[in-house]
């Protein structure tokens, strides 16, 4: 695995709005016929997509691989996410789902958080403009980063701001109204005690990519991660999720199903010069960035789409106007039962692991 477009807890770097990872099961003798087939004219000690897109001599065999990885679907897998969107989730995530909770209502049932995501990232701009929504989403965002008094304060005072203005205004009162409630009902306490690294997008994109993985092939596996990657931050997290030991359980979704237990055996961080499986996937992540990013009459986003490059995506965090269970595709679909399950799971685990700890004392 590889990514392209990592930025950390900052989501809304305007150079980079789109985090993408991309994977493949390919072997090293795969790889190194790949390598030496398409890119035999290319020289380079190391393959990478910022320096061969560079030229188009050079997309072109980027275009090559992406052919072929098309040839191959059930052998590479990308996972997309637009990053000031991803802010907005988190924000339902950690600010909003929270407090509905406490109130006897499931957000994630019938894709709830999801609808209400795409309302607020469409309304924030539609009611007021894009630079009041990143204002508002950089505001949420250095308090969930700092989770100081002051960053909480700054933030409350934005948010009471606009619910101060909006009054007399039904429709953008409604908007406010979700964003500021927290702020009386659950505090800064609430911000403190969230979990760390909230807003990383490293580790639900691999979670999301594991799952299609394992829904093709019961393992074991094997991940193999670019070096580089603050994805190591998050280790210990995903080694708990993925591990061959959590239980076994089915949670059929949207999309494709999450398959417990994963069975990731061991994960690794490997340097890319080295492992040249992830040259290949930071080929794949570049490409798929700039075919999505890339203007509509550029040639090289024209040639990566032909190619077929965007039915390599498994999933993806991406806004649209779908609000009814029903255009979200997750009518009766209920996620908090997976989350339920593997908190219990991960409990049990814990548990089971303290007594054999006492016992060999």
């Amino acid at each position: 695995m590889d990514e392209s477009g990592f930025t950390g807890e900052d989501l809304l770097t305007a150079d980079q709005p789109l985090f993408v990872q991309a994977t493949t099961d390919y072997s090293k003798e795969e790889t190194q016929e790949i390598i030496d087939t398409i890119f035999k004219d290319v020289k380079a000690d190391e393959l990478k997509h910022k320096s061969l897109s560079r030229k188009p001599a050079h997309q072109d065999r980027v275009v090559e691989l992406v052919k072929h990885a098309v040839s191959t679907p059930k052998r590479v897998r990308t996972w997309v996410a637009h990053k000031e969107f991803a802010a907005v989730t988190f924000i339902v995530e950690w600010w909003i789902e929270p407090l509905a909770y406490q109130n006897g209502l499931n957000l994630y049932k019938d894709g709830g958080n999801h609808a209400m995501a795409n309302m607020l990232f469409i309304c924030l701009q539609g009611f007021w403009d894009e630079k009041f929504r990143k204002k508002v989403l950089l505001a949420f965002q250095r308090m969930f980063r700092a989770r100081t008094q002051e960053r909480f304060g700054e933030c409350r005072r934005l948010i009471e701001k606009l619910w101060d203005e909006t009054q007399g205004d039904e429709k953008r009162a409604d908007i406010a109204r979700y964003l500021w409630l927290s702020f009386e009902l659950l505090g800064l306490k609430h911000v403190v005690g969230l979990p760390p690294h909230v807003l990383d997008l490293a580790l639900p994109g691999l979670v999301r990519v594991g799952f299609s993985w394992r829904a093709t092939h019961a393992g074991p596996w094997e991940v193999v991660h670019d070096r580089s990657s603050n994805m190591a931050k998050q280790k210990w997290l995903w080694d708990q999720l993925s591990a061959t030991d959590l239980g076994k359980a089915q949670f059929d979704g949207p999309v494709e199903p999450s398959i417990f237990p994963m069975n990731v055996v061991t994960t690794r961080f490997a340097d890319s010069k080295d492992e040249k499986q992830i040259q290949i996937c930071d080929l794949l992540a570049g490409a798929t960035s700039a075919a999505l990013q890339l203007p509509d009459d550029d040639s090289y986003h024209m040639k990566l789409n032909d190619a077929g490059i965007q039915s390599l995506i498994v999933d993806h965090v991406w806004p649209s106007d779908a609000i009814s269970p029903e255009e979200l595709g997750k009518k009766g679909w209920d996620g908090n039962q997976a989350i339920e399950w593997i908190s219990e799971a991960m409990a049990k685990k814990k548990a089971a692991q303290g007594l054999a700890s006492s016992r060999r004392e």
